[in-house]
């Protein structure tokens, strides 16, 4: 090769290589690019691994539910038919389209206070599908049942007014009133027997002795009617007749434990030669223990303490004006609370046929969602039925979640509590991994992994073909470069 030509092969290697050089320096530029490009998909991955999305949840966390606006705001089982409302910043509910078109006949703006009453009947009937005539049938049996429950408790709170004359009496003043019992022509003085602790009165021999004794509990009971309600007077007889049935065997007894109880007068029965003699304080103490004890089993209110921790019994003096006076007032009173309380049974029973229990609940689920409505006024958002959206919303607290629940204030009507507590104290709402935004991002990644992976797969080839080539040129460039110096070398030669 002549060297002209050499010199202009050089010249066309060399521009070769330049623009391999610039090539290569290009796609490196690209392979920076594209790990930067792997770089936020990785970082963008790892953000939607750690995505939260809110739940609903009735058992504690164990499983969920969507947070969805028709498991909040429609009746189903995730809120048990009841509703929870979405309100936003001002308090107001949020509504879709549905019931857009009801919450305008409440109130046409949105605003609070709208009518519900007059409109109730008509969205009631179109939301259940129960007809207008069942649903006005149904409110009117409530509001008899309403009407007999307030007459049942206002006699009630009549009656806890008539209070009984009722005294306190100490167990000496409790006996002291079974006055005088007269067995076999000889009185005994209940009081003064009850009053003297250490007095044994002789009552005859075994036989003799049982009987009177018998003759004389008998007695004071029949005295102590008088002054005991019907329950009370029946436990004190029983108690009565308990005593002789566990201590009666001392009379006559001659068993050992017979002989040592005699002797020690444990049961206020002693034996002083043949005849027997008997203690009535320690007896009628006996006796009242009986009777506490069964007024405690039956529930009765028969005895009590005092401030001081004196024990008293319940008693009353049927005899006096005033409590004649009182149980005229109060059988008048008692006839009429039963005849109210047979009233509201009446309503009862008719109440209940008025619906069936999924009427009820689905009626008594739209009454609660439509006062709140009309209560706290509404603004529509075609866009809530979107669980995405509402959780989103929810999340950076645009909307919240409201529970209303029905309390009653000190003239007893009824009116709606409201309150956000059960999103914030996660009652039932809980922030757990998006599993579905994790399983788009993870499909994400994986393609754009993959289309990063073949660029730079397609880089990886193109610069290897090139610093091949570029590896080549340098040879040729090389031998060119030898070729050229030696044939200077030799012309040189020629003419030194």
């Amino acid at each position: 090769m002549g060297m002209a030509a050499s010199q202009v092969r050089l010249l066309q290697l060399t521009s070769r290589k330049n623009t391999i050089g610039y090539q290569l320096q290009n796609l490196s530029l690209q392979k920076t690019a594209l790990s930067r490009d792997m770089q936020r998909v990785t970082r963008n991955y790892q953000e939607a691994l750690n995505t939260k999305t809110l739940k609903w949840s009735n058992n504690a966390g164990v499983s969920y539910v969507d947070l969805s606006y028709a498991n909040l705001m429609r009746p189903g089982s995730a809120n048990k038919n009841n509703p929870y409302l979405i309100t936003n910043g001002d308090g107001k509910v949020v509504l879709d389209s549905k019931y857009q078109q009801y919450a305008e006949m409440i109130s046409p703006d949105g605003k609070a206070g709208g009518d519900w009453e007059s409109n109730r009947t008509q969205i009631l009937a179109s939301l259940t599908g129960i007809s207008s005539e069942k649903i006005d049938a149904a409110f009117a049996s409530n509001a008899a049942l309403d009407a007999a429950a307030e007459k049942v408790n206002s006699l009630q709170e009549e009656g806890d007014k008539l209070k009984e004359p009722v005294n306190n009496d100490t167990a000496v003043q409790f006996f002291k009133r079974a006055g005088n019992v007269t067995v076999n022509t000889i009185p005994y003085n209940i009081g003064s027997l009850y009053n003297s602790a250490s007095t044994w009165t002789n009552l005859g021999n075994a036989s003799t002795a049982s009987s009177t004794l018998t003759n004389i509990l008998n007695g004071i009971a029949n005295n102590m009617k008088n002054y005991l309600t019907d329950e009370d007077y029946a436990n004190f007889t029983e108690a009565c007749k308990n005593y002789m049935d566990d201590n009666g065997h001392y009379f006559g007894g001659t068993s050992e434990a017979d002989r040592q109880g005699l002797e020690s007068g444990i049961a206020g029965i002693k034996k002083d030669g043949d005849n027997y003699t008997v203690n009535m304080k320690i007896i009628l103490d006996t006796i009242l223990g009986s009777y506490e004890s069964a007024s405690v089993v039956d529930g009765q209110d028969s005895y009590g303490d005092t401030s001081m921790g004196t024990r008293v019994y319940y008693t009353r003096d049927k005899n006096s004006v005033e409590w004649q006076n009182w149980k005229a007032s109060h059988d008048a009173w008692q006839a009429e609370y039963d005849a109210a309380v047979e009233e509201y049974n009446a309503a009862v029973d008719s109440d209940n046929q008025a619906l069936t229990s999924e009427e009820e609940s689905n009626i008594n689920f739209y009454e609660k969602l439509f006062t709140a409505i009309a209560e706290k006024g509404w603004v529509a958002n075609s866009q809530i039925e979107d669980n995405d959206y509402l959780n989103n919303m929810l999340q950076n607290n645009q909307y919240y979640i409201t529970t209303m629940e029905e309390q009653t204030d000190s003239d007893g009507k009824s009116y709606f509590e409201y309150s956000q507590d059960i999103a914030s104290n996660f009652e039932n709402v809980f922030s757990v991994n998006d599993t579905d935004a994790q399983n788009e991002a993870l499909i994400n990644y994986e393609y754009e992994k993959s289309v990063i992976n073949e660029k730079e797969t397609r880089i990886d080839t193109r610069m290897q073909n090139l610093e091949t080539e570029q590896s080549a040129i340098n040879e040729m460039i090389k031998g060119i470069e030898t070729v050229r110096n030696d044939n200077t070398e030799r012309t040189f030669g020629i003419f030194a």
